[in-house]
Parts: structure tokens; C-alpha cells; sequence
């Protein structure tokens, strides 16, 4: 059971580097099913890897922060009012802001950093609710916590438990499978 629907040729233009064009893969397929939480998701998650290395590890020269900010948070926003019990979305996309909130917002104060922050949590932690059986939700929900003693020795064992499952949840070669499959895989 794949964590990301497979979309035709996006591989390709991930290891070619081509990351506008994916977004706009992405973005097409989306605005053709708007309500299809696993589009939308895929989307999300591109902009969110992208935007996430931008200053690092890919070639952003010809690349405009903006618009991959703007459709990271044109997506959460829709995800948010629209499919707000899809638990997929709920587990990623609040993994993804409580790992980086400041990706979700254009400008403010700090307080928009610890609003996202918090709603990520939350997010995350609604997923797990939603779908008690999910272990890469219930994963990613303990790792939030894992820094309390309480909560370490659960969150190894499923993380333990979640590496034997990495290959079905992600089995394709994209960014964000590579992503999950590299910080979920290392257990310690």
C-alpha cells in the first residue's frame, strides 16, 4: 500500500532536476481533481521537499521560491478547509509543518512559527486518531514526542516496526519516498 499515488513521469524530472516542471505536473493533475487528497498531497509534498533544500542541496537558479511557496500554501489552505479528515494529508502535511512551519506562511511574526508548529502537531496527532492502524502516522506522532523518556522506548519500537514496511509504504524512487525512506530507515 504506496504512501504516494505514482504519477507518470515525475522520477524523470526529479533526478533530471527539472523541479518546475514537476510542480507543474503536479499542479495540473491537481487542478483537474481538486478534491483528490492524494494529488493534492503529492503536490504538497514536492513544494515542500523542494522549498526544503533551497538553500542547500538542489540548483534553484532558475527556480521562483515564490511560486513553490505559494502552491505549498494554496494546497495546506485547501487541504486544510476541504479534506480535513483525510488522514493521509492530515499525517504528512502536518509532518511537514510541524517540522518546518515557517514554509507555511508568507510573512508575520513569530507567532505564525509556533501557530504552524503547533497545528502540524495537532494535524499529525488527528491522523492517528482518524486511522488508528496507520504506523507511519503513529510514528511520525511519537517522534514529535520522543524527546520525553515516556514516549522513547514506543517510539523506537515503532519505528523499528515501521522499517520492515518502508519498501510498500514508499516503493517508488521519487524525492519524497527517498525522504521518508532515509529518516524512517535508520533506526537507533
Amino acid at each position: 500500500m504506496s504512501y504516494f499515488i505514482k504519477v507518470d513521469g515525475l522520477e524523470d524530472l526529479e533526478k533530471q532536476e527539472k523541479w518546475e516542471e514537476a510542480r507543474s505536473l503536479l499542479d495540473d493533475a491537481w487542478q483537474e481533481d481538486k478534491l483528490n487528497s492524494d494529488k493534492l498531497l503529492r503536490l504538497l509534498s514536492e513544494c515542500w521537499y523542494v522549498l526544503s533544500l533551497w538553500d542547500c542541496c538542489i540548483n534553484t537558479e532558475k527556480l521562483s521560491h515564490q511560486a513553490f511557496q505559494d502552491t505549498l500554501i494554496e494546497c495546506m489552505n485547501f487541504g486544510l478547509l476541504n479534506l480535513g479528515n483525510a488522514p493521509r494529508f492530515l499525517c504528512v502535511a502536518g509532518d511537514m509543518a510541524s517540522f518546518l512551519p515557517y514554509l507555511f506562511y508568507n510573512c508575520g511574526s513569530g507567532d505564525l512559527f509556533v501557530e504552524w508548529e503547533q497545528k502540524g502537531l495537532e494535524m499529525l496527532h488527528k491522523s492517528t486518531l482518524l486511522d488508528p492502524n496507520d504506523l507511519l502516522a503513529k510514528t511520525l506522532n511519537l517522534g514529535t514526542s520522543a524527546h520525553s523518556s515516556e514516549y522513547a522506548s514506543e517510539y523506537a519500537e515503532a519505528k523499528k516496526r515501521l522499517s520492515s514496511q518502508l519498501s510498500s509504504l514508499f516503493p517508488s524512487e521519487t524525492a519524497i519516498e527517498l525522504y521518508y525512506k532515509d529518516i524512517l530507515g535508520h533506526i537507533h
